[in-house]
């Protein structure tokens, strides 16, 4: 019953800290990036480290700060958040799988845990998904 109760209250602080992390506009408010223009942006160092710093905003607390879906967070998640790192599950999603997933949720991908980030539009979107897709070292999949 304890367990539950715990479980149920790590739960309802990860959605709280998710929905509070989702709603800040620490980022661009840019027109929306459509998966094209994610998948075209060019990757450079200056690209992958604003990504980097928008990862570790909004995906680290659950994904881990190396991507391997063991963030803090990532303990009372069932299922688990997903492993960036993973190279040959990466390789199947293209660029705007990604964006999709990031804007809308990981509800897409069967993650429902996963907060939407409508919020994260543009280049940062674009910045973001090269991030996460360098984390696996595969290829750009546009």
């Amino acid at each position: 019953m304890i367990r539950k109760a715990l479980a149920a209250a790590a739960a309802l602080w990860i959605l709280v800290f998710a929905v509070s992390c989702s709603s800040s506009s620490g980022q661009s408010a840019g027109p929306a990036a459509t998966p094209a223009a994610s998948a075209s942006a060019q990757i450079t160092p200056a690209t992958l480290e604003k990504g980097r710093g928008i990862y570790k905003t909004y995906c680290a607390p659950c994904h881990g700060e190396s991507g391997r879906g063991d963030g803090p967070g990532a303990g009372v998640m069932k299922p688990p958040p997903r492993d960036h790192t993973d190279r040959a599950y990466m390789s199947t999603l293209t660029n705007e799988d990604l964006a999709k997933t990031i804007q809308m949720g990981g509800a897409l991908k069967g993650k429902p845990l996963m907060p939407g980030n409508p919020q994260i539009k543009g280049d940062d979107l674009a910045a973001l998904v090269a991030y996460t897709r360098s984390l696996s070292g595969s290829a750009t999949n546009p």
